[in-house]
Parts: C-alpha cells; structure tokens; sequence
C-alpha cells in the first residue's frame, strides 16, 4: 500500500484535494458569500486542477477516438487493397479468357463441318520425354472415349487414342514414330502412307517414283484407314527425296498442327466424316485443303 501511494502520490493528492473542495463547497452551499472565506480559498486553488484534468480528460478521449479512427481506416485500407489485387487478378485473366473464346470459337465452327459423334476435349497433359510424342486429355470412357478414337483440331489431324481410362486418355500424335495415316496427296491425289519421325515432322513413304511431288504440295487423309475423316489436313511438303533406285519416293511433311500450342481438341466416338461427304466426288477431298 504504501509503494502504491509513493508511486501515484501527484495522483492521490489531485483526487484528495478534489474531495475536500467538493465536501467545503457542498458544506458551505448554505452559507451566506461572506463566511465562506475557505470554501472561496480551496474554489481557487483546486479550479486549475479542475480546468486541468477537464483538458487531460478531453485529450485521452480525443486520443482514443484518433486511434479508434487509425484502426477503422486501416481496415478499410486492407480491405481496398484486397479488392484492388483481386480486380486485377480478374483483369488479367481477360485477354487469356478471349483467347480462349476465340478457340473455342474455332473449334465450334470446326465441328460443324463435320458429321458424326464428336466430343470435344482438353488437353491436359504432354510427354514430357523425346522417347514418344503423345499428350494427354480430360476425356476417357466415361465419356465414350475408346482405344482408336480419332483427335482432330481445327487446324488438322492430331493422332489417335491408344491409351484410355475412365476420365482421362493418351493420344499418340502423327508426329511419333509409332503412327501411320493413311494419306493423298491433294493435288495429284498421289496415296502415301505418313509416318512420325523424330524431329517431330512426318514422313511421306511408299509413294511411287512416278508420282510428280512438291514443295508446299497438301497433303490430306485418306479416310480408307478407317480412323481419319478422309480430307483433314495434315501437312505441307517441306521437301523431297528421289535418291536411290527403288520403286518409291520419301518427302518431308511439315504437319499443320502446332502441338505445343494445342490445348482444345475434339474426339471421335465413332464414325465421322466431313458434311456433306456422301455427295462429293470419289476422287476428290469433301472439304478443301487450302490449295
């Protein structure tokens, strides 16, 4: 008691004297002006203290009410600046999002040239070794995805299921050097066989030496291998070679599908052929190549 007296000592003097002016102006409220000789003494001496504490009352509340007005402002500043971070996550997912309406937009108008069940897809994953080329999609037999489904992209042929589970697929790419694709070239209507090769380009083989082949020539499915629509693209002649004796020709195939930047993709769930097919010419591809 007395360590807590000797350290708040200015405090308990203040609070004694304001006691004793209340209890003499109280007391001698009753009498007349010119007997209250103490009471006018301690009214006084105690009206600083009094202006005093009033002052040091009136900053504490206007100190709690600065501080209580830091803290509502501060949270108001959090709370704009997540909003502001989270407007301009949004903001810059706006052009990714046209993008990608615009392949969507694509794909959509790709398969309305076609007849057929088809099924579009995402592309979700990619071989990440240079042993094969194939990627992977979002759609397996759960969507009626089946091992030999055709993959095919507004741009051309992709490749072919050859790996399926409930919701997911592999698709071995016309690149690998497991594929093979029945296919003619559009302007001479030469047939080959494209293979994959290991440069990530295509093979056209067993087309006879007879055959005249160019550069920048189309070269299209067939559809006699009963996987492929037959007049899908799958890429342009890069160059030829007639250097040997035998029977046949080998050319370079540059294929028109970009497949690093391939993220949509739409899957045959049975026969598909382009509209309009059965009245096209037999020799002739049903929707053209861009010669």
């Amino acid at each position: 008691m007395v360590e807590f007296l000797r350290r708040n000592r200015v405090l308990v003097a203040t609070v004694i004297l304001l006691a004793v002016g209340t209890i003499l102006v109280a007391g001698g409220a009753g009498q007349r002006l010119r007997e209250d000789r103490l009471g006018r003494f301690f009214l006084e001496v105690l009206a600083p203290l009094q202006q005093a504490v009033t002052a040091i009352t009136d900053v504490v509340q206007d100190g709690w009410e600065g501080i209580a007005g830091v803290v509502t402002a501060r949270r108001e500043v959090l709370r704009l600046a997540a909003r502001v971070r989270e407007l301009e996550r949004q903001l810059a997912r706006l052009p990714e999002l046209e993008l990608e309406n615009e392949r969507l937009r694509a794909l959509l108008e790709f398969r309305e040239t076609l007849t057929g069940d088809l099924i579009a897809a995402r592309v979700i994953g990619r071989d990440p070794t240079a042993l094969s080329r194939t990627l992977t999609i979002d759609r397996g037999t759960a969507d009626g995805i089946v091992n030999g489904a055709a993959v095919l992209a507004p741009d051309g042929v992709v490749g072919a299921v050859f790996l399926a589970s409930a919701h997911a697929a592999r698709v071995l790419l016309i690149t690998d050097h497991n594929s093979g694709v029945d296919a003619v070239v559009q302007r001479t209507r030469a047939r080959a066989i494209v293979e994959g090769r290991v440069d990530g380009r295509c093979g056209l083989k067993f087309v006879k030496r007879t055959e005249e082949l160019l550069v920048g020539d189309l070269v299209l499915t067939s559809g006699l291998d009963g996987v492929f629509p037959r007049g899908m693209p799958i890429g342009r002649i890069v160059s030829v070679d007639k250097r040997g004796q035998g029977l046949f020709q080998y050319a370079t195939v540059e294929p028109a599908v970009d497949f690093d930047r391939l993220e949509e993709v739409l899957v045959s769930r049975g026969r598909v052929e382009p509209l309009g097919d059965a009245a096209s010419p037999s020799g002739g591809p049903a929707r053209p190549g861009g010669e």
